[in-house]
């Protein structure tokens, strides 16, 4: 039996106040620094919280990240719906594509990443289901994956 890890800073008044930094959008690398703990250590706990044996103490951090990063996004969002009603959506619109936090999902890039994404599956699928012989199909995924730098097929 694997012997239970100890924590000599991670307790609840340490999730408490990452959850209010994950709210704001800091990276976690200043969110370690803020709290008072290298952000190695920091990962380490957040790998050991999504790995096979994780600790209630890991796994409430991991919680606390994640709604406090829900929550900042739609205190955003809404803080865009006010301002928009007032006539300017400028700052809340920066700080939803700019934070690290929050760009992936509220950016423009964001939505030219997925919708690429998504072109090159349909493209995939659409050669997979077009009958073509596997080495003709391979060539295709080739030149697809050459063409926009998605690891399609698996090379020699």
């Amino acid at each position: 039996m694997k012997p239970a890890r100890q924590y000599r800073k991670l307790d609840a008044q340490l999730i408490k106040k990452v959850r209010f930094l994950s709210e704001y959008g800091a990276p976690i690398e200043h969110i370690a620094s803020a709290v008072g703990v290298s952000h190695q250590c920091m990962w380490g706990w957040l790998k050991a919280a999504k790995g096979p044996d994780p600790s209630q103490l890991e796994l409430d951090l991991l919680e606390a990240i994640n709604e406090g990063r829900a929550a900042g996004g739609l205190r955003l969002a809404s803080k865009i719906a006010e301002s928009a009603d007032a006539g300017d959506t400028r700052d809340a619109q920066w700080l939803l594509t700019h934070s690290p936090a929050f760009r992936r999902h509220y950016s423009d890039n964001a939505a030219v990443t997925r919708a690429f994404s998504d072109g090159v599956q349909a493209c995939v699928a659409a050669v997979q289901a077009a009958g073509l012989t596997p080495e003709q199909e391979r060539a295709v995924l080739l030149q697809i994956s050459a063409r926009t730098g998605e690891k399609l097929v698996e090379t020699d």
